[in-house]
């Protein structure tokens, strides 16, 4: 027997940034709830809570959310206060409270009806109108919750939509399929066009027809037909008619007439301008915009051009205008007594006790600029702030003198200064603060005795007192500052109402159609029952934005909606609303490079796999010497531990090395390979990584001056196990201008875990950036690499070995040729490298940047071998900055060239060098 029950229907789209429904909506469930009846007592005791109508969301989350608990005293008010907390997710359209007697309580359940998403909609009968534009102009999308109140207004707007378009008799029917929980619908949208409205005749002038767009025979699309008033609107104003009136147009039995009256046209010519071309005069007059002229206007319009010609050094400018009107034409005349350019000279100051350098720095004309007035009274609002930031509060400009030279060109500029007494302040109170310490408070006001009184650094001490309660969770603080000025001092009493503190209260999700709450609530770091901290709130915006599914992102904390508190603490409710992004993309990419000449990709990715934010990424790489196919999984939680991602790549790759300039073949390699690898963070800049990998290389065609062991030719598996440490400081890892990167890298490849070879090997890099001065980078890099087989393997394979040369190593030499080589001066690379680059980086405008750089490095056989001088080559680059990174050209030059080499390399290439 059910003894009581209310229930609240939510009959709005699921946007509850519209408060008023939100709210007249509760007010309906307050009344509602005057009429839920219950025992009182032991009887009002809640013994079991269900759940019924639950598709989307689990049974628990949607008690805890509602926040009942077996054993709590049923309230009407809390009730209310969950219900309203539950409808905040979006999902429901009805919920209903049922209660009945259970075990000398109550059961209660929640009877809940979703509101449905909407999975497809599908488009028929349609004819001349595309599907993909009638389902621009229906109020409902893919992906969107479907209400049933209005498909009848989305019908009407399909309907409005063909008619505006021509189809006067076309009609639209909309059928929706529910699946058997009534949780997902297809909507199947049927057009029947009808034959649309032809035009048989244009009347208009015949000059003016080029600038329609309809023509006779167009089906009458009234859109069309009003982009085509405006468009000859728009003409009739850019030829100077005033106020043309064109249409509104006719339609009748297939004759469409667009009445046109040009109104008059306004002729304007200038005379005696030589400083001021006619182009930029005419953008001061006001007449076409205005659709009038007026003696007021041109009256107008003179001391605009006036204004101009001073602003510009000419003092003594005059204008005057002559108007007549003749056969619908206004003739319009001024003529410009322009004078002569005068220029400030000399810029002084009287009364002042601040140094002349000083207040120059302050004021806004400078020695030997053209003279305008406008300046001057910007120097003189500039120099009163100035002064009244140093405690000068009654400071004035008493006069502005100006003396001009004989010529009448020069003018100097006198400021007279009364600067007054200055206000220094004496004393800082804080009163009203209990919860925080006064010794704390005064450590963010940042206003010592002694230094000058200043509005707005008042201002802005308050703010940070308010920013510090804030970070405490006192998010209802106020702070009220009174002031007490007794001769030329100052005594300040900030007023604290620190109010009581707010802490999370339930934390509702919403908009995620995909993404599965869990994921966004691992990125939040205040849980329920935490004291808010408005900057820690940003921070969990910044987080969720950085798993990149969403567009949009915010987090607002509610107002509370129960009166009850915790323990003197507000709970406040904390709602975090998102858009999704498209999970889904398609890249294509196509370059040029020295080496690989064109080269093209093409990249699939899905970012939310199961809504778990787990990425899968398909990748296609061609060019003139290799090509590369890559699937790669990505696991941002590894084990649900966070900072602990998961990447795994399976890569197929085919490829030759070659001469860079003979094109003559080194050798062909096949290979395939699996890696996998996991990072960690251990701190804001440190990480680890450790990555396995299995490789199976096919290596053929290698020409004999290639080879140093028997693994240099024919099929090698290596499995190979390689940890890492990266300690990064840079400001910006696409494009850094300070900071710093330093890192190592190991690997080992042994029979242990199955390698054909074994071998150890280890990498390291140091590369800092240094900011010269605005525009100007100096960055450096100095990296190195040394290698040793052992066991069996007396030598590196040689797709295991160090090379150089190339782009982004030693920018003059070709790729891989620097180091050892073999027979008919073949590169065979080496166990040992060192590399240093040193560039500056100039930003010249405009995306355009120029370097200058030195590299230097080599490659030797054996770390016995190293008596070599390293090989240095310096040149310069341009660079033009895209948004998927800098388009670069380098030519590097050989400082240490041999006999038969090149003078030096000319490289194109994407990116930095390093």
């Amino acid at each position: 027997m059910i003894i009581s029950a209310f229930n609240i229907k939510n009959r709005w789209l699921p946007d509850f940034k519209h408060s008023a429904h939100l709210f007249s909506s509760i007010i309906v469930l307050l009344l509602l709830l005057s009429s839920f009846t219950y025992a009182s007592g032991s009887d009002n005791v809640v013994k079991i809570i269900e759940a019924e109508g639950l598709t989307r969301m689990k049974e628990r989350e949607l008690i805890e959310l509602i926040d009942f608990q077996a054993g709590d005293t049923l309230n009407m008010e809390r009730l209310s206060a969950g219900i309203k907390r539950a409808f905040r997710k979006g999902l429901f359209h009805d919920i209903k409270a049922v209660s009945e007697p259970f075990e000398g309580g109550i059961k209660l359940k929640y009877v809940v009806k979703e509101i449905p998403l909407i999975k497809e909609i599908t488009v028929s009968g349609n004819k001349i109108i595309s599907g993909k534009k009638i389902k621009e102009a229906f109020i409902f999308k893919d992906g969107d919750g479907f209400i049933d109140e209005l498909l009848d207004k989305a019908i009407d707007d399909l309907r409005s939509f063909y008619q505006k378009k021509g189809f006067l008799y076309a009609e639209a029917s909309v059928v929706v399929d529910y699946d058997r929980m009534s949780t997902i619908v297809e909507i199947h949208i049927n057009i029947k066009e009808g034959q649309p409205q032809r035009i048989e005749k244009i009347n208009i002038p015949y000059h003016l027809r080029a600038y329609l767009r309809l023509s006779d025979g167009d089906i009458f699309d009234r859109d069309k037909a009003d982009r085509d008033i405006k468009r000859l609107r728009d003409y009739f104003r850019k030829h100077n008619y005033i106020n043309p009136v064109i249409g509104p147009y006719k339609y009748v039995n297939g004759e469409l007439s667009i009445p046109v009256i040009p109104g008059p046209r306004l002729n304007v010519s200038f005379k005696g301008n030589t400083a001021i071309s006619t182009r930029d005069l005419m953008k001061e007059l006001p007449f076409i915009e205005e659709e009038e002229v007026t003696d007021e206007l041109i009256d107008e319009t003179a001391d605009r051009i006036r204004r101009l010609y001073r602003t510009k050094g000419y003092r003594h400018a005059e204008v005057a205008a002559a108007v007549s009107l003749q056969e619908e034409t206004f003739d319009l005349s001024f003529f410009i007594f322009e004078g002569k350019k005068m220029y400030f000279r000399k810029i002084g100051f009287s009364g002042n006790s601040i140094s002349h350098d000083v207040l120059m720095s302050v004021v806004s004309v400078e020695e030997e600029r053209p003279f305008n007035p406008e300046l001057l009274k910007k120097s003189r609002d500039s120099l009163i702030i100035f002064y009244n930031a140093l405690g000068y509060l009654n400071v004035d400009i008493a006069d502005i003198k100006e003396s001009v030279y004989d010529d009448g060109i020069g003018i100097d500029i006198e400021f007279a200064v009364n600067e007054g007494h200055q206000i220094k302040i004496r004393g800082v109170e804080i009163s009203g603060n209990i919860m925080i310490g006064t010794d704390i408070v005064k450590s963010v006001l940042k206003l010592n005795d002694g230094v000058p009184y200043n509005v707005i650094d008042i201002g802005d001490a308050r703010h940070r007192i308010l920013s510090l309660y804030k970070r405490f969770g006192y998010l209802d603080a106020g702070i009220e500052v009174k002031s007490r000025i007794n001769n030329d001092e100052a005594f300040l009493n900030f007023i604290i109402t620190e109010n009581r503190p707010s802490v999370a209260g339930k934390i509702i999700i919403r908009g995620n159609r995909k993404t599965r709450d869990r994921i966004i609530k691992r990125e939040l770091t205040i849980e329920e029952g935490d004291t808010y901290s408005v900057e820690e709130v940003l921070r969990m915006k910044q987080k969720i934005y950085k798993l990149g599914l969403f567009s949009e992102v915010e987090i607002d904390i509610l107002e509370p909606d129960f009166s009850e508190s915790n323990e003197g603490h507000l709970v406040r409710d904390m709602l975090v609303t998102l858009k999704e992004s498209r999970p889904g993309s398609v890249e294509v990419g196509i370059g040029y490079g020295d080496y690989e000449k064109f080269r093209g990709s093409l990249e699939i990715r899905y970012r939310n796999m199961g809504g778990q934010n787990r990425q899968i990424v398909l990748r296609a790489e061609k060019s003139s010497v290799d090509e590369k196919y890559i699937l790669n999984y990505k696991e941002p939680w590894l084990f649900k531990r966070p900072g602990l991602p998961f990447n795994a790549f399976l890569k197929i790759e085919k490829g030759e090395s070659v001469n860079f300039d003979t094109r003559e073949l080194y050798y062909k390699f096949d290979k395939l390979s699996f890696v996998s690898e996991i990072e960690i963070k251990l701190s804001r800049n440190l990480k680890a990584g450790l990555a396995y990998e299995y490789s199976y290389t096919d290596t053929t065609e290698v020409a004999p001056g290639a080879i140093i062991s028997k693994e240099d030719a024919g099929t090698l598996g290596i499995s190979s196990v390689s940890p890492s440490l990266f300690y990064d400081l840079r400001d910006n890892p696409f494009d850094p201008t300070s900071g710093s990167i330093n890192g190592i890298v190991l690997e080992f490849a042994s029979k242990a875990y199955l390698s054909e070879v074994e071998f150890v090997k280890g990498t390291f890099q140091s590369t800092w950036f240094f900011p010269l001065k605005k525009g100007v980078v100096f960055a450096v890099s100095l990296k190195g690499g040394l290698a040793h087989a052992f066991g069996d393997s007396k030598e590196l394979p040689l797709m295991e070995r160090f090379f150089l040369g190339g782009r982004t190593t030693v920018r003059g030499y070709t790729n891989d040729t620097l180091g050892p080589k073999g027979d008919n001066n073949v590169p065979t690379g080496g166990n040992v490298f060192a590399l240093l680059n040193n560039e500056f980086r100039i930003s010249v405008r405009k995306g355009l940047g120029v370097v200058v750089f030195l590299d230097g490095g080599n490659v030797w056989q054996l770390l016995n071998d190293i008596d070599h001088e390293l090989k240095y080559t310096i040149g310069v680059g341009l660079r033009y900055r895209t948004p998927v990174g800098p388009v670069r050209i380098d030519y590097g030059y050989k400082l240490n060239r041999e006999e038969g080499e090149s003078s030096g390399e000319l490289h194109f290439s994407f990116g930095h060098a390093f």
